[in-house]
């Protein structure tokens, strides 16, 4: 047996200490305003900028989230539009106007969105698209938000035009510039609105179906024939019989 002596612990005697392990770090949770790398999109903003992505989200998480909603606020925002064409606007009083097309408004939003879900996705498919009448709803629903979006521009042009809200060309503004100025930016903005949105509609379409928004252009134009046509003849033998 050997005599030497272990020199690991304290004064040369004793097994050796073990080893010092570092403690690993402390991994604080992110806070909640930090980036996350794969973050979803808002689509009441996203769908702006980013029509594709944001539909794939919402088709991918909830694709029955607020349709009915949507289809219902963006009808009524149509009609308001359309309410400032000659005509309408000019005859019936504000109360009159904002009656008629939150009632019509809201059921033709969610009417024409099931009709033309069933058309669209008829169509689409003759095209070569895969989408069915589930995802062109939802298409459809959240190509409102644009039209949604522009409500708030009634605010200003109440406030500038009063009871000539509707009307297709106020008199009350003719020999004012500033007025006339700041409806011409008002009616500018919604102009460049109703064009982007209807950019949107497409690019929504072309992803509900899985194809580009060329393509989703013609299948929405060949629904809008499919129910032109019997509209038509309808109407040919409204009149022929009525003769």
């Amino acid at each position: 047996m050997s005599d030497s002596a272990s020199t690991g612990g304290p004064g040369g005697y004793g097994p050796a200490p073990p080893p010092l392990v570092a403690s690993p770090p402390v991994a604080w949770p992110a806070s909640e305003s930090s980036p996350r790398p794969s973050e979803p999109p808002e689509p009441w903003v996203s769908i702006w900028s980013r029509p594709r992505v944001t539909l794939r989200h919402i088709l991918e998480t909830s694709p029955r989230r607020g349709l009915f909603r949507l289809a219902a606020i963006g009808g009524i925002a149509q009609c308001l539009a359309a309410a400032t064409q000659p005509g309408f606007g000019d005859a019936y009083s504000i109360p009159v106007v904002v009656s008629v097309a939150i009632a019509g408004g809201a059921l033709a939003g969610i009417v024409g969105m099931f009709i033309f879900s069933a058309l669209i996705g008829m169509t689409g498919r003759w095209l070569g698209g895969r989408g069915g009448m589930p995802e062109v709803m939802t298409a459809l629903a959240w190509a409102n938000v644009p039209a949604i979006w522009s409500l708030a521009l009634w605010l200003p042009r109440a406030a500038l035009l009063g009871e000539e809200t509707f009307h297709s060309l106020p008199a009350s503004i003719e020999e004012t510039p500033p007025a006339a100025l700041l409806f011409a930016v008002l009616q500018g903005i919604q102009a460049i609105i109703a064009v982007w949105a209807f950019v949107i509609l497409l690019k929504c379409l072309g992803e509900a179906h899985a194809f580009s928004a060329w393509r989703a252009l013609g299948a929405l134009l060949l629904a809008a024939l499919v129910l032109a046509v019997p509209i038509a003849l309808m109407a040919i033998l409204g009149l022929s019989l009525g003769r």
